[in-house]
């Protein structure tokens, strides 16, 4: 079997190459990615072929489907900050180069990775299904997100079958987004608790998130022309797992806080005075942010379990431990 991950140069992209590598010695693992250094480094570690292009570039979407036998799709842009039309461009777009490339391809399923940003509206949700969608999109990400989900939904069919995966905060060694901002922002002295600090949350370490991509790529057939959430068997406290992993490397909990209505406010100004300068940078400071941290947030991972035969049973302790370890060898 020829596997294609897209977005391979990525957190999660890059972790399910290495995955493959070690585990699936029948599969022929092939990526893509724009950074040219981490995909020389993980083809170099991995033995994976890696082709380094743009996924708006059609003949080389062409070239990189060819003789695939199933496509993995993870990349696309995320954040919070930018014009639509970037965002459209690699979330969309990309999306239905790939498509089109892989039904002309002979593909045989295409899995691709989306996000339960989809749900969200800066209000409290717990257990949240599949179906649930809200009023409107809090952001162009999310907005891009669902878009391409629906394409790729509605690209399946007998010849190429397709499905999607969201994965709730996905986290574990090698991150370079959500936890490393929460560390850096304590040591310079800015992380303070939002709200009471009850609020819980559903997070996936990254080796329950390997076992939900091997079971969207190598489950049966009737699994596919549906979509699926994925995290974690339990909710965690969001506060107390931040304060479990500060103390893994060694740095003070946090103690300060600040009320949720304040931080919202004082992020809703910051958002504003930025957009009137215009600035390309995203804020340090955004409602979404705030939301996402004061705010209880979980899924409902049923389907998935029912249909997926999802099984994650890797501990968030041993998640954050891993992290931790790789973090103090790293960020000195």
């Amino acid at each position: 079997m020829k596997i294609l991950i897209t977005g391979g140069t990525g957190f999660i992209g890059g972790h399910y190459v290495r995955h493959l590598r070690a585990t699936r010695q029948d599969v022929k693992v092939f990526f893509s990615g724009r950074n040219l250094e981490k995909g020389n480094q993980l083809a170099a570690l991995t033995g994976a072929h890696y082709y380094r292009g743009e996924l708006h570039d059609l003949p080389f979407v062409n070239l990189i489907c060819k003789d695939m036998d199933l496509v993995v799709h993870c990349a696309g842009r995320s954040g919070l900050w930018g014009p639509y039309v970037e965002y459209y461009q690699a979330n969309v777009a990309a999306t239905e180069h790939m498509l089109a490339a892989a039904m002309d391809a002979g593909v045989q399923r295409f899995v691709n990775l989306g996000t339960p940003s989809v749900y969200f509206d800066f209000n409290d949700h717990l257990n949240v299904t599949e179906d649930f969608l809200p009023p409107r999109f809090a952001d162009h990400y999310a907005r891009t997100k669902y878009q391409a989900e629906t394409r790729v939904l509605r690209a399946h069919s007998e010849q190429m079958r397709t499905l999607s995966l969201r994965p709730r905060f996905v986290i574990g060694p090698g991150d370079h987004s959500i936890l490393p901002r929460l560390i850096r922002s304590h040591q310079l002295g800015r992380l303070m608790q939002i709200g009471e600090g009850r609020n819980i949350v559903s997070m996936t370490g990254i080796a329950n998130m390997m076992q939900g991509l091997d079971c969207a790529v190598f489950g049966p057939d009737d699994i596919c022309g549906d979509v699926y959430n994925l995290s974690d068997p339990q909710p965690v406290n969001f506060w107390d797992t931040v304060n479990s992993l500060i103390s893994l490397i060694s740095l003070p909990p946090v103690t300060r806080k600040i009320s949720y209505g304040v931080a919202f406010a004082l992020a809703a100004t910051v958002e504003a005075y930025y957009r009137l300068r215009r600035s390309e940078q995203e804020p340090d400071v955004m409602r979404y942010k705030v939301a996402v941290m004061g705010n209880s947030f979980t899924l409902n991972i049923e389907r998935a379990r029912r249909k997926l035969g999802y099984d994650p049973h890797t501990p968030l302790n041993d998640t954050l431990a891993d992290f931790a370890e790789w973090w103090n060898h790293h960020s000195g």
